[in-house]
């Protein structure tokens, strides 16, 4: 029997992967919005057995009751959860969920690796949009760089660091890693130490980690000048403490998703924000992820084990 997919946005999917699932035996039909509504979700998913959440929409409870024959839902981003609230649902009627983990790493990196010499460098006021024209600043090298939460996108942050030349490098994870500490001459230290010893606090830690995990009693621990960038998630830094330090000039810069209007007001060289797509977004993480999605697809609607798969125990 063939099978039918639906797959939202045009951004994460590439032409040669709607090819490979067409010659696996799978009809495609795309809705090309980054947004589609609960109730073009709920119209569209009827006769699909797969889905491809391409987009920032939700899938919600009512929309995995509306399809009458799904199969597998692919998410091409990893935090899956945020974006179907519907999982309990999906789980509830044998639907499987995979999502598409370390296909944005490196460029979440690279962008996080980018803020911090921009930052310590003040480029944003010395560039041709600043306020300043010359102004002696801080080299990353000489600087002690923390990092929170030594996942896959954490490593690669501390290999590129290591890597241009930063020598003093820790780290702080919920556990320790020695292998890495070893291989790459970096030092483990809790929390509360990192915070006090970092000249740049890069924030790498999962949505596990909860809301305002760092808070007014974290910031108040940050050295005084230091740095902060967050490209963990939107809300991994308590947007009311952040804007008392920034605004009483303790803290010198700080780089994060926009938490409120108010930091608009902020100048240039105290705060960077973008929205939440633009660490993750390059051609080579968008192809990945349209790789490892529209396989995990294949896997799913053929019966085949698949290693993405992240709602069956």
């Amino acid at each position: 029997m063939k099978k039918h997919l639906l797959v939202t946005d045009s951004l994460f999917i590439f032409d040669e992967h709607i090819e490979k699932l067409e010659a696996a035996g799978i009809s495609v039909t795309r809705l090309d919005k980054p947004m589609a509504s609960e109730e073009e979700l709920m119209e569209a998913i009827k006769g699909k057995h797969g889905y491809i959440l391409g987009g920032i929409e939700k899938i919600t409870a009512k929309i995995i009751e509306a399809a009458d024959c799904l199969e597998a839902v692919t998410f091409t981003g990893t935090d899956w959860l945020s974006y179907i609230p519907g999982h309990s649902e999906a789980k509830a009627k044998n639907i499987a969920i995979s999502n598409c983990p370390g296909a944005n790493a490196q460029a979440v990196a690279e962008f996080a690796l980018t803020i911090m010499l921009a930052m310590q460098r003040n480029i944003f006021e010395l560039g041709r949009t600043g306020s300043k024209s010359f102004q002696t600043t801080n080299s990353l090298f000489t600087s002690h760089v923390g990092i929170v939460g030594m996942g896959t996108i954490g490593t690669i942050v501390a290999k590129m660091l290591k890597g241009i030349g930063v020598e003093n490098v820790s780290y702080f994870s919920q556990r320790r890693k020695p292998e890495i500490e070893a291989k790459l001459g970096i030092q483990y230290l809790p929390l509360s130490e990192l915070l006090q010893v970092a000249d740049v606090l890069s924030l790498h830690t999962s949505k596990a980690a909860g809301d305002g995990y760092i808070g007014a009693g974290e910031l108040a621990k940050m050295k005084d000048g230091s740095l902060l960038v967050d490209t963990s998630f939107h809300g991994a830094v308590e947007p009311a403490a952040l804007l008392k330090e920034l605004k009483s000039g303790r803290l010198r810069a700080a780089a994060d998703h926009l938490p409120g209007e108010e930091f608009k007001d902020l100048p240039t060289g105290a705060f960077y924000y973008s929205n939440q797509s633009t660490a993750y977004n390059t051609h080579d993480a968008n192809k990945k992820a349209s790789d490892i999605a529209t396989t995990s697809m294949i896997n799913m609607l053929q019966g085949k084990q698949d290693s993405f798969i992240v709602n069956r125990s």
